[in-house]
């Protein structure tokens, strides 16, 4: 045997070794064996469902798999569905490729190396962004969360796009309350019911859950809030960039199940019939487009309204204290718009004036237009990208955080805040008509999980002032979802929202505080006199 055959099968057998001598934990479907790197397990790839294929396709999901001999858990879950829409520069992946399996309903537990099934640790289940159509919990890096703060993170799938969030008629005759959709909601709740049942053997307290999310995710969670399925699957609740109260956000699943009706027949299923659905292959459903559906902030696979699931819309729910109370912090981004600007405006060209009022009457309507253009007129700004990009971010971002904010606080702890960096780390460039990215839409994440995200950023990148600025805003994520108070120790007193007050906090690198001008800054009170939100 040559000397490099030796060395590695030394390798190999201390590999085998080494990996025997982790203990399996058990759960409620059979015993899983993780790995250890540094001071975290990780678990990856346990499926909480079974396949969501076949004739379960557009099903509630069921029951998981089951086995006796120890899983190993050692490598991710398939991606759900999903078309590459190259909003991030992801190596290996190509704009309007599909990838992805039906086969995708797996979480990821994230858990310190010493803990034990007594130690009942907060836990934190994250809920991925990306539109609902894109996105994987295996993007995102709780490790240092984790070894740092002392919880248990779960990060999971759920499916996605016209897979997810189909309405259909077909499907409504099927359905006991005749009603479709939101198959990516449950999954959600079928994955908090799994942590319910089993994070305990991972170290965590089924009785201290927080949910968590950002965009999408961030909607996702606000959906739980409201749901009276979602009732004690979870004690607290992180909205980031959530887009909970912006417009059009409100579409009754029987709205959707007729507007799909045109979808389905340029599927090819005008019999309206769901086995001609179902006999379509997963990348046919994903790439086809829903037909004559237009306009800015029109979220297409969303969850819908009108169902057991979410009887009324979010705002309706919040307003009148018909939802699941805990404990809430809501955020958004200085400059969410920018992000959506930037990847919307054409290769190498700056938007011009007539294209920023084309595109704001997309917003909000052209009856609404000109009220908008007046009070964000063009030459108030450096360039028209700027100027939309402020309207996006006070129409959809900022000022529906604070009316969510208003609403919760009438009837729960709310923590109100705003990720403020002017110089956030990215690897996205700006274009030549934007000062800079700022604060963008999901920059604040690579502060809060303190790893890199491919596409956003690394925290390589942080200077100084921004490592404490991470510290301080991860810090206050872990320490809201053990004690519900996400107060920095021996900082000024970040106070529950008052609506009187209008009380926000600002986290920024040059340091953090209460600001009550934030409605202001954000022009909320010309926002909700348009009735927009």
């Amino acid at each position: 045997m040559t000397r490099t055959a030796l060395l590695f099968l030394l390798a190999t057998l201390l590999g085998v070794q080494a990996h025997a001598q982790q203990p399996a934990v058990p759960t409620d479907q059979g015993p899983v064996r993780g790995q250890q790197r540094g001071e975290v397990r990780r678990f990856l790839g346990l499926p909480y469902a079974a396949p969501p294929v076949g004739h379960l396709r557009w099903k509630a999901p069921q029951p998981g798999p089951t086995w006796t001999v120890p899983r190993e858990a050692t490598t991710f879950g398939p991606v759900c569905t999903q078309v590459v829409v190259g909003l991030f520069d992801v190596p290996g992946e190509t704009k309007g490729d599909v990838k992805g399996s039906e086969d995708c309903l797996y979480l990821n537990v994230y858990a310190p190396a010493q803990s034990t099934s007594a130690a009942r640790l907060p836990v934190m289940v994250w809920i991925h962004g990306g539109g609902f159509t894109i996105g994987a919990g295996s993007e995102y890096d709780p490790s240092v969360l984790v070894q740092k703060h002392g919880v248990v993170v779960v990060t999971l799938n759920y499916r996605l796009g016209a897979l997810g969030f189909l309405a259909h008629p077909g499907l409504d005759a099927e359905s006991a309350e005749g009603t479709s959709g939101n198959y990516g909601l449950l999954d959600q709740q079928a994955a908090l019911r799994w942590v319910g049942r089993n994070i305990a053997a991972f170290g965590g307290n089924p009785g201290n859950v927080t949910l968590f999310g950002e965009s999408a995710g961030g909607m996702s969670v606000c959906a739980h809030l409201a749901s009276p399925a979602s009732a004690g699957l979870f004690q607290k609740a992180i909205i980031q960039s959530g887009l909970c109260a912006s417009p059009n956000n409100t579409v009754t699943a029987a709205q959707a199940s007729r507007r799909n009706v045109a979808y389905a027949a340029r599927l090819g299923c005008r019999t309206g019939g769901v086995a001609c659905l179902r006999g379509l292959d997963a990348r046919t459903v994903a790439t086809t487009a829903v037909p004559g559906l237009r306009g800015l902030g029109n979220l297409v696979w969303s969850p819908v309204y009108g169902t057991s699931l979410l009887p009324r819309t979010l705002g309706e729910a919040f307003d009148t204290g018909a939802f699941n109370r805990v404990p809430v912090m809501v955020g958004s981004n200085h400059d969410e718009g920018r992000l959506f600007i930037s990847l919307a405006a054409p290769a190498g060209k700056p938007i011009q004036l007539w294209q920023y009022w084309g595109a704001s009457g997309l917003l909000v309507g052209a009856a609404k237009n000109g009220r908008v253009l007046a009070e964000y007129p063009g030459r108030s700004f450096s360039t028209p990208a700027l100027a939309f990009a402020t309207v996006f971010t006070d129409a959809m971002f900022s000022c529906p955080a604070l009316r969510v904010s208003r609403s919760l606080s009438r009837y729960v702890r709310t923590s109100a805040y705003e990720f403020n960096d002017p110089q956030a780390v990215t690897t996205l460039k700006a274009p030549a008509d934007l000062p800079g990215l700022g604060a963008f839409h999901s920059s604040g994440l690579v502060y809060a999980f303190q790893t890199p995200i491919v596409g956003l950023g690394d925290p390589a990148q942080f200077s100084a002032q921004q490592r404490r600025l991470s510290d301080e805003f991860s810090a206050s994520w872990a320490r809201f979802a053990g004690t519900g108070d996400p107060n920095p120790t021996g900082r000024t007193p970040w106070t529950p929202f008052d609506a009187s007050r209008g009380n926000v906090w600002i986290f920024r690198p040059t340091g953090s505080s209460e600001s009550t001008t934030f409605g202001q800054d954000h022009r909320c009170d010309f926002w909700s006199g348009l009735g927009l939100n």
